[in-house]
């Protein structure tokens, strides 16, 4: 029922995506975000869109787990299509707020599955330090981002065997009307919250043994280091992004 959500799943294989800098992949995903607000028409649309896919085949990972990511989003997706039919909006623009917000999501996927949760903290790190100077605590924030992200399967994970112990006890997730429904879901949402309160319990303790402080100054066991792939990566990002500024603000209407 839940298998379908892949965000926060490291997938450890060897591709030219997985070697990059975390903190190139940072800045490579703000750009690309920026792009995706600046770009006004269908076509600009489709150059990010095949893009998106060129980077998906660049990273050796099944296209399965991106198409998951995308089918999880089936219900949020129909609602907009739902919404915008209502209100009268151009179907055009309908398929491309659609679109963007599928290749966002694919886009974020490839970048949580490429990269291990520490190295995400590293990048937020590296790429927010200069905020260090306005006395915010980027470290704290990286470190509290990540860990939220890396919690997302462990909490779909415990979901799941819930689900399974309830179906085995005879509860009906699928063919029950809606007071059935949603004695199902209550039954399986508080043991939920209290196995994952649990296992934040567990990681803290284990921190606090290893004497972690978030205050201290930290070494990395990897080298990460820029190479020229790097480079190319975020230089193709920048001029998608300066054509989708161009197109947005001078040729909004072509």
């Amino acid at each position: 029922m839940l298998d379908n959500v892949v965000v926060g799943r490291y997938y450890p294989i060897k591709s030219k995506i997985h070697l990059m800098n975390p903190i190139c992949k940072i800045i490579c995903l703000l750009i690309y975000i920026l792009s995706l607000f600046m770009a006004s028409n269908i076509y600009m649309t489709i150059i990010l869109t095949i893009f998106t896919l060129i980077l998906m085949y660049l990273t050796n990972i099944p296209s399965k787990l991106y198409f998951k990511t995308v089918f999880s989003l089936k219900y949020l997706l129909l609602f907009i299509l739902v919404i915008n039919t209502i209100c009268g909006i151009n179907i055009l623009n309908t398929i491309i707020m659609i679109t963007r917000l599928s290749i966002l999501v694919i886009y974020t996927t490839i970048v949580t599955l490429t990269t291990p949760p520490t190295e995400i903290t590293y990048g937020l790190e590296k790429t927010f330090s200069f905020l260090n100077v306005f006395k915010i605590p980027v470290n704290k924030m990286a470190l509290s981002l990540t860990l939220a992200i890396r919690f997302i399967p462990t909490i779909i994970d415990e979901a799941n065997k819930i689900l399974k112990s309830q179906a085995s006890r005879g509860i009906d997730y699928y063919n029950s009307n809606l007071k059935g429904k949603y004695v199902a879901v209550k039954a399986m949402l508080f043991p939920m919250i209290n196995l994952t309160i649990k296992k934040a319990d567990d990681l803290a303790d284990a921190m606090e043994v290893r004497l972690f402080s978030i205050n201290n100054k930290r070494t990395n066991y990897r080298i990460n280091k820029w190479n020229m792939f790097d480079n190319y990566i975020l230089f193709v990002h920048i001029i998608l992004f300066i054509i989708c500024l161009i197109k947005g603000v001078v040729l909004w209407d072509i």
